[in-house]
């Protein structure tokens, strides 16, 4: 998913951990240039909607820091 959000741009989704079966939610923020500004992961879950989901709603948080 890449979704624009106060002048940066979020990319999430999530990928599967092939040792434990959770989900990663990850997240990579760019600015308005195409820069990687900050990425990581949240905390694993169970299905891969809601790790998307928690990505997408921890990137919006730490723009919103900013």
């Amino acid at each position: 998913m890449n979704i624009e959000y106060k002048r940066y741009s979020i990319v999430a989704g999530s990928e599967q951990d092939s040792t434990t079966g959770l989900w990663n939610g990850r997240y990579r923020i760019l600015d308005d240039k195409g820069i990687v500004v900050y990425e990581t992961f949240v905390e694993p879950l169970h299905d891969p909607d809601e790790a998307k989901t928690a990505a997408n709603a921890a990137a919006r948080a730490w723009i919103d820091e900013r």
